[in-house]
């Protein structure tokens, strides 16, 4: 329907799209992005700060923008006005905008011109513009009147894939055209003896092997660059161009990319690329890779654009993100690793052990027992002490603090644990602890107040020493605490501790990969039986300072054990920040932990990134993120999990080595022993990366699943800043900040939870899940509530999620939004894993597994529903449809936090698409449970669960082996609803006691049927058990030709309107309640491939807000 027509109720309009982001241009210091149709407006200050100034909407009408020319002024001024052509597909318009004194203004816009081929590219000619088509033809166009005045065709006309205009004027316009034949073309428009009459190319070069996606000139250098499909970029030596009959030479042929190179950008000292592997590459012009900006996720970078006077390079991405780098020169560059050069005649031995007291002093130890400094700023070493007990064996920890706190602790093989003032190193104090050896040793700080130092010993037993100084200063001292006993296990030794906040409990991972919680002294713990306090040995176990063992002292067993939390190759830090415990270990992954109750309880697991299986430890960062020190085989990695990138890669020979890692806000360090030497690696400015992120990328694959979970109203205390000027802003959007809390799956095997403003027109990732394994198909929400509960409540939100996906596999975690003034969104969003469940798991439990079928390990959940009973002591029923042709019951129990596989049926026989459950309440009838599920055949079955819970029931069939799930047996009704598979299900009851039942299929049809459910009486239920409710289909309706491609969002908004979503990117308005389904409009988005929808109504005045997901994220509203 055409949108300058009458206003047909009712009318969606989009209000927010997440797409990628396929055009950037800098014009002084703003930023122009293209994302979908609508046009971003950034300012950016010189300090690299960013604010968005505008988002114009529907720019270019159902065309995605593709680029940005501005034209040039006589007086190069673009500060306050600017006149820009926007183009993109087949589309063009002309807008004159103004931003000057910080505020946006369109002056002035033309008409969306449509052309009969594709734009590749568009030049400024005196006033006029030259459009480069997608069939080797140029067009030159009057932009105030909107007509043609010439159009030149070549002698090829060839399909293009890329095309470069080149020339201020007709005359001299050069066109560089990149052919499927993988050959550049270069020809002049202006050559064409009539209008209409082709023109031969000039110039044909080959060189490539695959198409051409890019191309860039440089004019004063008169060299030309190209990107192509075979991952390479040339570089071509061709002078001036507009100059016909010219020699072209191929003087670079650059291999840096690992997928198809989309973008190249030629500066006058760089060459920038980005492509499919989302790298962004910087070269000389020589060929040779100076810088590699990683952090894009999904298929690749879209756009870029440079800033060559503030050495910036701007890339957007497949997942909607937009990223600021600095050029080589700029920020905080790395100073790449140097050898310290240790072998030397005055220092004999072999090095043993090294670590880092801050980021300026580095020690290490020798095999001859001898204790050196190595000042960074001083670059030179310096013998502190040496002792020959310490010879052959000896291990070296520096301790926490700025600059170290000028202590070191070393400890050797027969019990001996020596602490050593690095400042006064006579001051070294010496404790015999164990009759053998010393296995780890470990610091533990607590503020300024409290500084422990933990070593373990022989049989598990770990001494706490406690260390103070003297008021002098020049003198420390060392007592024995106490002692703690670690778990059994064969390697049976700590491998870190930290101080748990406000200091009554000590955190400690072991080599076994458990983590356990001491007290941090014996007098935490008034009652001995919390923890179990173990009796002392028979014998002595360590004295407080001699080695005769006189003075027993008792051993304390952990109050909390996390057993194997990180298998069994070990824990390798523990780390405490706001209120939680992190730990990571050598099995991938890091734990988020809570201490209540003197108990540690598991929050979250989180993977990092794909092949650091060494997670080595976290470290909090000054903007409050975190990042993530580990090894990837051979290379120790600095990985960012807020943007996704490593930001160091030190190429060490892998974590087996003696190393140690240092970070404050100048340096960052990174020492290890190689080849005999220490070798050192640093980067001034911490280990953050001086990059912006002008906008967070939402996921970088497909959306499958999106959800709305509640609203949270923020008070004025919590303003979000809003995209629009007060003059701009929507009819009925003041008021209370009302935030929709929705939640989004992927391909990328992430769930994220989003939080979308209505006054702003803005999205804000408050935080990613990222437990699975495999791709995240399908979502369920559960339990939604308050803070506090219903007894306490606060403001925020409380919710329980089930996810699933590709493996069979299915997590279940809850959230928590509370109001945040310290964020972007307001908001702060914390995540505790519940539960999980694998088929695999439950396969590898049965005991006669080879008289059984194994379940295909490739079997996908592909739709999941909540079902929850009104039984007491029945949790939650968790439904999922699954592609091996199951219907499958889980049950939620203690909260969540126990996830079982209770029944499954295969009624189906073919891969089940959907699932949906409904409750059915009648006067004098009991409420009742049921579930719809839908296959690739069409066929719709329900199932009746309230009978199938009764105790007793025979439609529950019991299992042929113990352990294995319940049968449902046979459904209450079958019927043949589509002739193909069925994306989209939804239900609503009627005012009449019946139920409405909709569905849309691969083949674009609509099936709209009338349930009616004739339930038993509660009189004749008593004591019959067995008695099922009758369901049949009073009305029955199809709409053959819906859409024009697979319905995969279906949506009963009331009993008289319903609104469909297809892959034929049409968002359909239907009016129910007269006989068949009625067309009422249809509005074109521009999310491609729509996966799922989800709708809600917001409020009387703001209407209802619908969420489109799939290659992007789109929301519109309409207003009832």
């Amino acid at each position: 329907m055409d949108a300058l027509g009458d206003y047909v109720w009712p009318r969606a309009t989009s209000e927010l799209i997440l797409l990628p982001v396929t055009g950037l241009e800098c014009v002084g210091d703003r930023l122009l992005a293209g994302e979908g149709p609508d046009v971003l407006v950034y300012s950016l200050d010189f300090g690299g700060h960013l604010r968005m100034m505008k988002r114009v909407q529907n720019l270019l009408g159902h065309y995605l923008i593709h680029g940005f020319r501005v034209r040039p002024e006589p007086n190069g001024d673009l500060d306050s006005e600017a006149m820009v052509a926007v183009f993109g597909s087949k589309g063009l318009r002309i807008v004159k905008i103004s931003w000057g004194q910080s505020r946006f203004r369109e002056l002035w816009r033309s008409g969306l011109w449509n052309m009969s081929d594709w734009i590749w590219d568009v030049r400024w000619l005196e006033g006029n513009v030259a459009l480069a088509l997608g069939h080797n033809s140029v067009l030159l166009y009057d932009p105030v009147v909107g007509c043609m005045l010439q159009d030149v065709p070549c002698t090829d006309r060839c399909t293009l894939s890329s095309a470069c205009l080149i020339g201020d004027t007709w005359k001299e316009l050069t066109v560089v055209a990149g052919a499927i034949s993988n050959q550049l073309l270069v020809w002049y428009p202006a050559a064409a003896l009539a209008d209409n009459k082709p023109v031969a190319p000039d110039r044909r070069v080959s060189g490539h092997v695959g198409v051409i996606f890019s191309m860039s000139y440089l004019e004063s250098k008169g060299l030309l660059a190209t990107a192509s499909e075979d991952r390479s970029v040339r570089i071509w030596k061709v002078g001036d161009l507009r100059v016909p009959g010219g020699r072209v030479q191929n003087i670079g042929h650059c291999f840096g990319h690992s997928a198809r190179v989309w973008q190249v950008k030629l500066l006058e000292n760089y060459l920038i690329s980005a492509g499919e592997d989302c790298v962004c590459l910087v070269w000389s012009h020589e060929g040779e890779i100076l810088q590699a900006f990683r952090g894009h996720q999904g298929r690749g970078i879209r756009a870029l654009a440079a800033h060559e006077m503030q050495a910036w390079v701007i890339t957007g991405g497949d997942d909607s993100g937009i990223r600021l780098w600095h050029l080589a020169g700029r920020g905080y560059p790395g100073l790449g690793v140097s050898a310290l050069s240790f072998k030397s005649p005055s220092r004999p031995g072999t090095l043993k052990a090294v670590t880092l007291a801050g980021s300026w002093r580095l020690l290490t130890v020798t095999d001859t027992g001898a204790l050196y400094l190595y000042d960074l700023e001083v670059k030179c070493w310096e013998k502190l002490l040496e002792d020959k007990h310490f010879q052959s064996y000896c291990l070296l920890e520096a301790a926490p603090g700025p600059e170290g706190l000028g202590l070191c602790a070393m400890a050797n093989g027969e019990g001996c644990v020596k602490v050593v003032p690095i400042n006064t190193p006579t001051a070294a104090v010496d404790h015999g602890l164990f009759a053998g050896k010393v296995h780890s040793l470990s610091w533990a700080l607590r503020g300024y107040e409290e500084l422990l130092l933990l070593a373990s010993g022989p049989g598990g037993v770990m001494a706490c020493l406690e260390i103070s100084a003297a008021l002098s200063g020049k003198a420390i001292f060392v007592t024995e605490r106490c002692r703690y006993l670690l778990p059994p296990s064969k390697q049976r030794w700590h491998t870190c501790s930290a101080f748990v906040p406000p200091g009554d409990f000590l955190v400690c991972g072991d080599r076994r990969g458990s983590v356990l919680l001491f007290p941090s002294r014996p007098e935490v713990l008034k009652d001995p039986g919390v923890g179990g306090k173990a009796e002392a040995g028979s014998g002595p176990v360590g004295g407080d300072s001699g080695t005769d063992g006189s003075n027993a002292v008792a051993e304390w067993s952990p109050v909390s054990t996390l057993h194997s939390l990180h298998g069994k190759q070990g824990v390798t830090s523990v780390t405490c920040h706001a209120g939680y415990v992190y730990s990571t270990g050598r099995d991938g992954a890091y734990y988020q932990l809570l201490v209540r109750g003197g108990q540690l309880q598991p929050v979250l697991r989180q993977k990092t990134c794909r092949g650091m299986n060494w997670v080595a430890g976290l470290h909090m960062v000054p903007d409050g993120s975190m990042v993530i020190l580990g090894f990837h085989a051979n290379e120790f990695v600095v990985w960012s999990p807020r943007s996704h990138e490593k930001l160091h890669v030190v190429s060490c020979g892998g974590g087996h080595r003696s190393w140690a890692f240092s970070d404050t806000e100048a340096a960052m360090a990174f020492a290890y022993l190689k080849d005999g030497d220490v070798m050192l690696y640093q980067a001034l400015g911490g280990c953050t990366r001086p990059h912006v992120i002008l906008r967070e990328g939402l996921h970088g694959r497909e959306i499958t699943c999106v959800k709305r979970v509640g609203a949270i109203t923020l008070g004025p205390e919590f303003q979000v800043p809003c995209l629009e000027q007060p003059d701009f802003l929507e009819p009925g959007s003041e008021g209370p900040g009302l935030t929709d809390i929705v939640i989004t799956c992927s391909e990328d095997t992430t769930v994220c939870v989003l939080a979308l403003p209505t006054t702003t027109g803005s999205a804000h990732a408050l935080t990613a899940v990222c437990n699975h394994i495999s791709s995240v198909r399908a979502m369920a929400v559960w339990g939604l509530g308050t803070p506090g509960g219903s007894h306490s409540p606060q403001p925020g939100l409380t919710a329980n999620i089930v996810s699933a996906g590709g493996r069979a596999e299915m997590h279940c975690f809850s959230i928590v939004v509370s109001p945040d003034s310290g964020t972007p969104s307001g908001l702060a969003c914390h995540v505790m894993h519940l539960s999980s469940h694998r088929l695999d798991d439950y396969w590898d439990q049965q005991r006669n597994r080879h008289r059984m079928v194994k379940v295909d390990p490739e079997t996908r959940y592909m739709s999941l529903a909540i079902c929850e009973p009104d039984r007491p002591g029945v949790g939650p029923l968790v439904a999922a449809a699954c592609s091996d042709g199951a219907v499958r019951l889980f049950v939620l129990q203690d909260s969540g936090r126990i996830l079982q596989l209770f029944a499954e049926t295969f009624h189906h026989e073919r891969c089940v698409l959907k699932v949906h459950s409904f409750t059915h309440e009648a006067p004098n009838q009991q409420r009742r449970l049921f579930l719809c599920s839908a296959a690739t055949d069409g066929s719709l079955a329900f199932w009746d669960l309230t009978t199938v819970l009764d105790h007793g029931s025979a439609l529950l069939e019991p299992p042929a082996e113990p352990g294995l799930p319940y049968q449902l047996g046979t459904p209450c009704l079958t019927l043949q609803a589509h002739s193909c598979g069925i994306n989209s299900l939804h239900t609503m009851p009627t005012r009449e006691g019946h139920h409405l039942v909709a569905s849309g299929s691969e083949d674009g049809s609509l099936h709209v049927f009338v349930l009616a459910v004739k339930a038993p009486e509660l009189e004749e239920a008593v004591g019959e058990p067995e008695l099922m409710p009758q369901l049949h289909v009073l009305e029955e309706y199809s709409v053959p030709c819906a859409h024009a491609a697979h319905v995969t969002g279906l949506k009963i908004l009331s009993p008289t309107l319903m609104v469909s979503a297809s892959i034929d990117q049409r968002l359909t308005f239907w009016r129910l309640g007269h006989g068949e389904p009625t067309f009422m409009n249809s509005t074109v988005y521009h999310v491609p491939d729509v996966a799922d929808m989800d709708c809600w109504p917001v409020s009387p005045e703001f209407g209802h807000r619908c969420a489109l997901g799939g290659q992007g994220l789109e929301v519109y509203n309409w207003y009832d």
